[in-house]
């Protein structure tokens, strides 16, 4: 039998970290309210927050005086927030358009970013370049190296996070090796690796411009497609590395056969942007009448900017390719709304970015939902920005090294 007291180090840090998650979600915050939240007792809050403010984590200030919270209970009205300065992390994704790395301190605030084309060579070779790169911007922010908490690594496919291994993604060359081992010896940082979609739903979850439900999905459509689902303020990572793979759901069982999970007539092979740029260039090559021949003389060099100025221009062939893509992406997440019943869906997509798009996936999705009204299920369309992914790097690296520290 385990001796009373034996766990009290391990209570404190439970304890520490759920202040740190309440102040990081809804601060700034009074002590009282923190512990009625956590049903704690207030010297168990006042022990934890006087060490969070002695290390320089976070400080306290006199709320507004229209802030009645405190006064109603009598006290003065203080309230507790992180120093934003105190720490700062670093997140990088790695996508087949781009690499792009940023700074953020603890409230999301950009320190310094910076972007580049997707590196091709041998996994040696590119983690040295990633990890000069990432040196290269620490200098370059002048943030000393013991404020820097980790970085927080984002790629498309299967992640087995735990482990910090890629098992299989576009970068053929990094498959089964372990990233976040690599790095973190070359940077003398800790480093974690997580799939993409699920590292932008934990900075939709942190950084968000409102306070996110404890629960939703998040809708990426890009280069693959995926949806990770957000439960209960944890990430549904499942014991494999494939949860949130909506792209590999079979929407058309006579369609074609998928270049990356060889199944035929998946979302991804129907739906992604790889797919509408395969289908727009198969169209150019073939002598089809559309724009596009104009915008890319040689169809290899066609970019998804190019499809989408093309549809903005209402290019009949465009807009046709385009219409069946979002039916596809409106049926998919219609059964995912039937399965889960998520009470808020995050979509992000760079072919969003064209209104009459945003009209059909609600108009595909609300027609295929069953059981639920426009009420009880909202669907949110967020800007794009090649950053996104980068920034819920960051936003993993804070939750890992500093929240649950």
């Amino acid at each position: 039998m385990t001796a009373r007291g034996t766990n009290l180090p391990r209570v404190k840090k439970q304890n520490e970290a759920l202040i740190k998650e309440i102040i990081y979600k809804y601060g700034p915050i009074s002590r009282g309210k923190i512990a009625e939240m956590l049903s704690l007792t207030p010297p168990t809050i006042t022990t934890n927050v006087t060490s969070l403010i002695e290390r320089g984590l976070v400080y306290e200030f006199p709320a507004d005086a229209s802030d009645v919270e405190e006064r109603s209970l009598g006290r003065r009205p203080v309230k507790i927030d992180f120093v934003q300065d105190a720490r700062y992390a670093i997140g990088v994704e790695l996508n087949p358009y781009q690499t792009a790395i940023c700074m953020l301190d603890l409230h999301g605030n950009e320190k310094i970013s910076v972007k580049f084309p997707p590196m091709n060579g041998e996994y040696v070779e590119e983690m040295d370049a990633l990890a000069q790169s990432i040196d290269k911007l620490i200098a370059g922010s002048g943030v000393d190296m013991e404020k820097i908490l980790g970085v927080g690594v984002g790629l498309p496919g299967f992640v087995e996070a735990k482990a910090g291994v890629l098992r299989e993604s576009f970068k053929t060359n990094w498959n089964n090796k372990n990233i976040a081992r690599d790095l973190t010896r070359r940077l003398e940082v800790p480093v974690l690796i997580e799939n993409n979609a699920r590292i932008r739903a934990a900075g939709e979850e942190m950084f968000g411009k409102t306070l996110r439900p404890d629960s939703f999905a998040y809708y990426l459509i890009s280069y693959g497609i995926a949806c990770p689902l957000l439960v209960k303020n944890r990430m549904i990572t499942g014991e494999n590395a494939s949860t949130g793979e909506a792209g590999h759901m079979v929407v058309e069982i006579n369609g074609p056969k998928c270049e990356t999970c060889g199944h035929n007539g998946c979302l991804e092979e129907m739906a992604s942007e790889r797919a509408i740029l395969k289908r727009c260039k198969a169209a150019v090559s073939a002598g089809a009448s559309t724009m596009l021949t104009e915008l890319c003389p040689d169809p290899a060099e066609m970019t998804m900017k190019d499809v989408i100025m093309a549809e903005e221009c209402n290019d009949t062939l465009v807009v046709k390719i385009m219409e069946e893509a979002v039916m596809y992406l409106g049926v998919a997440l219609a059964n995912i709304i039937n399965l889960i019943s998520p009470p808020l869906v995050i979509v992000d997509g760079y072919i969003m970015k064209v209104k009459r798009n945003r009209r059909r996936l609600l108009e595909e999705t609300k027609k295929h939902i069953f059981g639920l009204n426009d009420q009880e299920i909202e669907i949110e369309f967020i800007d794009f920005n090649p950053f996104t992914g980068a920034r819920g790097g960051a936003a993993l690296a804070i939750k890992q090294f500093f929240i649950k520290e």
